[in-house]
């Protein structure tokens, strides 16, 4: 019996592949795994790197301005120009070029106007490290120098709310009162002996409630808070430059200021003129917790009281709450030469007043010895040149204090008014190109 041939030996194929598989497959994840170790130490150096940026970057920023309280969250910039005066919107903040401490916020307590607005957005209001209107919540009517209601069909009232979106700029902030300031009844004017409807004195409400409202959303936004009538022209600038000189911490110190009246009689507290009035961040902070718990809607006369009372004074409640509740007085904003850094009346009038001939009348009455007079009335680092109800004065004073030198509104000017504006302009770094702070 012949025995079958022995059979070939059968190969593995399907083996041996997967033996080929499995090599290669290691090798692909020994690359990928040695890729992702690279990529790890690559982003490590990275993140190293930044690090170390943002650490100089922070410290670059602390040696600027450090201080312990003035933890603020970051705000667009805008920087406002006369020929593109575009207010803010909420999430942006007014902020001049050189602006990175004592900042100016800037509270005008408004009856909404658009002339009159625009003609501070293309003036001082642009300079104002934040600006905002605190506007009446009712619309309508014509107003003369402020006071007379001129053009009074009832029709034309209504609140903000009853117009169309993007009416209003969005610095423009309403606030809502108890109390309106077009439903007074018409009086007997002395001098015609017509009758005439007059703006309603509620001014007093919308001071606190305005204050308030600024305390609870924008005391991160400045240092300084100024209180700045629409028929004021002010300098935000120099206000900058009077705390400085004080050296007055706005964090840890109380401060009200602006031109003091010591007129009043005896037992009530000096009381800062309406044109502008200014306080440090600490004395906002404190004054509007008071306001808050004060007692509202009194019709009674004045009685010594801080308290919301009809027909209140604004000048003269403002200083007893302050006095009563924080121990504040008010301070005097007069330079080392003892000149007003605030006017009261038009600044071409002011230069004339002469205590020695005119004697001790109500504006020089409490004043110190050797206070300035004549052209030495008002410091040459004004603040608030006062009684300017017109756009087209707001603009006059632009010109003298800002425009181009000897521009046709300096050369209206009488020598003395012109002399003190050169001095101002001199003063401030106007001819320079720049503010000397």
């Amino acid at each position: 019996m012949v025995s079958a041939p022995p059979r070939p030996a059968r190969r593995n194929f399907s083996a041996n592949a997967t033996s080929s598989k499995r090599k290669s497959g290691s090798s692909v994840a020994r690359a990928f795994f040695l890729t992702l170790i690279a990529i790890a130490v690559a982003l490590s150096a990275l993140a190293i790197h930044l690090s170390r940026q943002l650490m100089h970057s922070q410290s670059s920023h602390n040696n600027n301005y450090s201080h312990p309280s003035s933890t603020l969250p970051v705000k667009k910039a805008v920087t406002m120009s006369v020929q593109n005066p575009v207010p803010p919107s909420n999430n942006e903040v007014i902020i001049s070029p050189n602006d990175n401490k004592d900042r100016v916020y800037c509270m005008i307590p408004f009856i909404w106007n658009e002339d009159i607005y625009n003609g501070i957005m293309e003036t001082w209001g642009k300079r104002c490290s934040v600006i905002n209107f605190l506007t009446d919540s009712i619309v309508g009517g014509k107003l003369k120098k402020w006071e007379q209601i001129v053009d009074d069909p009832s029709s034309t009232y209504k609140p903000y709310w009853e117009y169309p979106p993007g009416t209003f700029p969005d610095n423009v902030i309403f606030v809502n009162m108890t109390r309106t300031w077009n439903d007074c009844p018409a009086e007997k004017d002395r001098r015609t002996g017509e009758q005439v409807k007059k703006v309603c004195r509620h001014i007093w409400e919308k001071m606190w409630r305005s204050w308030v409202y600024v305390e609870e959303n924008h005391l991160d936004q400045a240092e300084w808070f100024c209180k700045v009538d629409a028929d004021t022209f002010f300098f935000p600038e120099n206000v900058k430059h009077f705390v400085r000189h004080k050296r007055w911490d706005p964090f840890t110190e109380h401060h009200y200021f602006g031109h003091l009246i010591q007129n009043r009689k005896s037992g009530r507290e000096p009381m800062i003129a309406g044109a502008t009035a200014c306080w440090s961040r600490k004395t906002l902070d404190g004054i509007a917790d008071v306001y808050r718990q004060m007692p509202k809607g009194a019709m009674t006369g004045e009685r010594g009281r801080c308290e919301d009372r009809a027909q209140a004074t604004e000048e003269a409640s403002t200083s007893l709450c302050l006095k009563t509740h924080l121990n504040v007085s008010a301070y005097p904003a007069r330079d080392d030469q003892l000149r007003e850094h605030i006017t009261i009346a038009k600044y071409k009038d002011v230069l004339t007043w002469n205590r020695t001939e005119q004697g001790e009348w109500w504006y020089w009455k409490g004043k110190p010895k050797g206070a300035g007079e004549m052209e030495n009335t008002i410091s040459i680092r004004p603040i608030g040149l006062h009684k300017y109800k017109a756009s087209k004065e707001i603009m006059e004073l632009d010109q003298q204090f800002f425009g181009p030198p000897n521009n046709k509104e300096m050369m209206k000017l009488n020598p003395r008014t012109k002399t003190y504006v050169q001095k101002v302009r001199t003063a401030m770094g106007t001819d320079q190109g720049s503010n000397l702070l």
